[in-house]
């Protein structure tokens, strides 16, 4: 059976305490001598089924979906780290700030050394990824560019790139001559709760640069465009909430869209090799 855990991590970089959330697929306790591919996945609180309740448009299930694609034979069922987020969240994940020089420093220099010394994860960057949407979809991205050497992927959904005019783009990654020993995944909808794009246009800035640095769709880049919105009765037996339903029918920036995209970036990040 798998499990979630949590623990609060008292960090001295960022002077607070974290609570981080690890979910160990059933295969870890089942198979002792195994070690495991892994996942630092961003917003925790929105990770995994037993927040469904509490959620407005429920969770990203990111343990459900690991449950039924190892079942069926398509991944390797990673161990997720998911690291709860913070009041100074929007900072934190916005990778021209100073709090994001301070969340990366907790990432690489107490996430990291607190995963190996404790888990049976695996060596090297092809084993370790960062996943993450909307604000955390962009630092999941800015965290794999700048540690290739720790992280080999990253899965972005619904990144925001068009936070502060796409700046990431512009003063980062157009000045990247490169090509990142990387694999990335991004995908977005066409319309969000503002009835614009879902940032879908600074994700295709984002993509025009990856292909100039020489990465390839259907090899280390997958970029998906939704163009799926949902009826009311898509949300029989979800967990989206009554009073948000409404609201998901033209919205596609929330955890019901995320979390039935999800096959896709796990599929991406941890298929079997």
């Amino acid at each position: 059976m798998s499990t979630i855990g949590t623990h609060q991590f008292d960090s001295a970089i960022l002077k607070r305490r974290r609570k981080v959330r690890v979910f160990l697929p059933s295969e870890y306790a089942a198979n002792p001598a195994k070690r495991f591919r892994f996942l630092i996945q961003q917003d925790a609180q929105m990770a995994f089924t037993v927040r469904d309740a509490e959620l407005p448009y429920g969770s990203w299930g990111i343990d459900e979906w690991i449950g039924k694609l190892a079942t069926e034979g398509v991944i390797d069922p990673p161990i997720v780290v998911a690291v709860d987020n913070s009041p100074s969240r929007m900072r934190e994940y916005f990778p021209l700030s100073d709090e994001f020089k301070l969340y990366e420093r907790f990432v690489l220099e107490e996430l990291l050394p607190w995963i190996h010394a404790n888990h049976r994860v695996l060596d090297g960057p092809e084993n370790a990824s960062l996943m993450g949407s909307s604000m955390g979809g962009l630092v999941s991205f800015a965290l794999a560019l700048n540690h290739q050497g720790f992280f080999g992927s990253a899965a972005c959904l619904s990144p925001w790139f068009e936070v502060e005019n796409n700046q990431y783009v512009h003063d980062v990654l157009k000045k990247v001559q490169k090509k990142p020993a990387l694999r990335i995944y991004l995908d977005s909808g066409i319309r969000d709760w503002r009835d614009l794009d879902d940032g879908h246009r600074g994700m295709l800035l984002a993509r025009k640069e990856l292909l100039r640095l020489g990465f390839r769709e259907g090899d280390d880049l997958q970029v998906i465009v939704d163009t799926w919105f949902p009826t009311m009765g898509d949300f029989t037996n979800s967990s989206v909430k009554d009073d948000k339903r409404e609201a998901a029918l033209t919205n596609q920036h929330n955890e019901f869209q995320w979390r039935r995209r999800m096959r896709a970036p796990l599929e991406f990040l941890f298929r079997k090799q």
